[in-house]
């Protein structure tokens, strides 16, 4: 009981220093911030019903922990995403005796409410927006199931999984208020509460990569989830990288500012950024962060016996 205590109070911790990230990078970008334009009735009652079926999925997910809902097909799956992405440490334990049905759940609901969230946020975009979210995080899992080699997947994939519902529904928020007559045009243009928005989505963003390398604790030890953990991190502030070689610096800065899947500068379809608006410096400094991340989560994430060859 006590390690418990202990793990949840660094846990809260954790969650106030992303918070205390979150509102530094928030007031960074702030600047650069325009009120957003409302989107069509199709794409707001569409956002709505998405928004609904997350809501629900965390919901039946809480409740299941306590109730005999568990046992009803796909409870089991949103009980271990919740507990995983709110707890990563119990990851594992959260996984062992789910069914194979609840494991695909695990995979299809997040992945699926990932994919249609943003369709809905960027439906200008096509299918180029939701390529690039999706590629970054194939890779992602590409490069874990590698690190994992014959272990469990299974609590990385509740913890990631459960943690991008969360995400999905706080950008759901906004869409679903952006409709014809929406107030979140109203709302956007109260500084306070723009910075509080903008603060929570930048510290999720970073919650997913830090549920992720919890989760994988018990298995790899702390080093090498923590490494996993950076990389995946780095994937996703290096992915522009490739971008800007294959579209150009305008056209790249554009289609960041509308990819709210991956990147944690790609909040503009919200915020109301547009091309040029955000310096074209800050996203390349990005990159090159990215890049240093991922040499440095693939290095701690490496084997012990590669580890301590490369530190002599």
């Amino acid at each position: 009981m006590a390690t418990t205590e202990r793990r949840g109070i660094v846990a809260l911790g954790i969650c106030g220093i992303l918070l205390a990230f979150g509102a530094v990078v928030a007031v960074l970008v702030d600047p650069f911030t325009r009120v957003p334009a409302s989107v069509d009735a199709t794409t707001g009652w569409l956002s709505r019903l998405l928004l609904l079926l997350g809501v629900a999925w965390l919901v039946i997910g809480m409740l299941a922990a306590r109730t005999s809902l568990v046992r009803r097909p796909g409870a089991a799956a949103a009980r271990a995403t919740w507990i995983a992405s709110t707890r990563p440490w119990r990851a594992r334990e959260s996984t062992l005796g789910v069914l194979p049905l609840d494991r695909w759940l695990m995979i299809v609901v997040p992945g699926g409410l990932l994919v249609a969230t943003r369709v809905v946020q960027t439906p200008r975009d096509g299918l180029w927006g939701v390529a690039v979210a999706i590629a970054g995080w194939l890779l992602f899992a590409v490069a874990v199931r590698l690190l994992l080699g014959r272990r469990s997947p299974w609590p990385i994939i509740a913890a990631v999984g459960g943690a991008l519902v969360l995400r999905c529904v706080v950008a759901l928020v906004a869409v679903a208020l952006s409709g014809p007559e929406g107030i979140w045009p109203d709302l956007w243009a109260l500084p306070a509460l723009r910075v509080l928005y903008l603060m929570i989505a930048f510290a999720l963003v970073a919650w997913v990569f830090v549920a992720a390398g919890w989760s994988l604790s018990a298995q790899l030890g702390r080093r090498r989830a923590a490494g996993v953990a950076l990389a995946g991190m780095g994937i996703g502030y290096a992915l522009p990288a490739a971008t800007i070689a294959l579209m150009g610096a305008r056209d790249a800065v554009r289609s960041w500012n509308e990819q709210i899947g991956i990147l944690p500068w790609d909040l503009a379809r919200l915020t109301g950024v547009r091309d040029g608006a955000f310096p074209v410096e800050i996203v390349a400094a990005t990159a090159v962060v990215g890049v240093a991340a991922i040499v440095v989560g693939l290095l701690l994430a490496a084997p012990d016996r590669v580890y301590a060859r490369g530190a002599h």
